[in-house]
């Protein structure tokens, strides 16, 4: 829990302005939701200058959709999309029951509906990540001057 701790810490503490940090975080949250290996990052990374956010707060960013957590962010896309779409996951029975072909029918049948889940997933956790660190990079900043002063 302490490498958390320490890894957040890091995060609140980055030079720039409360929104060059969060706009930097949300960046790379949001592209790394792009369930292509290495894609999302390297065109976060790519946007952040341009785009005057922190770049190493939008490497802390990608840094949360990793080869541990990636897994759980892309099946929540499906479910979401299928939730929409208002079609079931497949059972584990009809999933056993598939051969070579069966399999490539239903990877290609859920294209749409992840596509679908990515499409609101992305920009909901984006948005929401640059909430909660804009405003704590503000709360951070204002009780570390605040003990500066005293």
């Amino acid at each position: 829990m302490g490498r958390i701790r320490n890894w957040i810490a890091e995060l609140l503490a980055l030079n720039g302005t409360p929104q060059g940090v969060a706009g930097g975080f949300a960046l790379g949250v949001g592209l790394s939701l792009i369930p292509i290996p290495f894609a999302g990052m390297l065109i976060a990374l790519a946007l952040a200058p341009a785009l005057k956010l922190n770049i190493p707060a939008t490497y802390l960013g990608t840094a949360v959709v990793n080869p541990v957590t990636g897994a759980l962010f892309y099946a929540g896309e499906l479910y979401l999309g299928l939730l929409l779409m208002g079609r079931p996951l497949p059972s584990w029975a009809e999933l056993t029951a598939l051969d070579a072909r069966g399999w490539w029918d239903m990877f290609t049948g859920m294209l749409g509906p992840f596509a679908l889940g990515a499409a609101v997933m992305i920009p909901t956790l984006a948005g929401l990540s640059y909430v909660i660190v804009y405003l704590a990079v503000r709360a951070w900043r204002g009780s570390h001057e605040a003990a500066k002063v005293e």
